[in-house]
């Protein structure tokens, strides 16, 4: 399984270890889940000095994977001329659409309802892990980076 986790929850996620992402954070230790990050979200967690030097340990172990920038920055344009998101997260929606990935951590609604958009994203549907109820949005026989 893939996922994208937004900027707005990555201490927590990353580093606070909070209770409600314990589940998926272990799948992403274990390498049933690997986190995508790339473009504006790769730089925003850039900003974070201890996301960012959790998410290159995570990368350099093999359960994150970057992706290019340019593709993701070029699709978020695209996505933000065409004024189809809600949310102020293209961004998100454009790494999802690269990595093909599905699954989110974030608590902000206007992603939320961007990202579990059929509109936007299809074939599979877009889902958003809000806390440990979701474990099964992981799935029993996640995917490796």
């Amino acid at each position: 399984m893939c996922l994208i986790v937004d900027a707005n929850v990555a201490s927590d996620f990353f580093c606070a270890k909070a209770p409600h992402y314990k589940e998926v954070f272990e799948a992403v230790l274990e390498g049933r889940c690997c986190v995508y990050y790339g473009g504006k979200l790769r730089r925003e967690y850039a900003q974070m000095r201890t996301v960012l030097l959790r998410i290159l340990s995570l990368d350099k172990a093999g359960r994150a994977k970057v992706l290019p920038d340019n593709e993701i920055d070029q699709l978020t344009a695209n996505l933000t001329r065409a004024n189809v998101c809600k949310s102020n997260d293209a961004h998100v929606i454009a790494l999802a659409m690269v990595a093909n990935s599905r699954l989110l951590c974030t608590n902000d609604q206007f992603l939320q309802d961007d990202f579990t958009n059929k509109d936007l994203l299809a074939k599979p549907r877009g889902k958003v892990y809000k806390n440990s109820s979701h474990y099964r949005l992981i799935g029993v026989h996640g995917r490796r980076c």
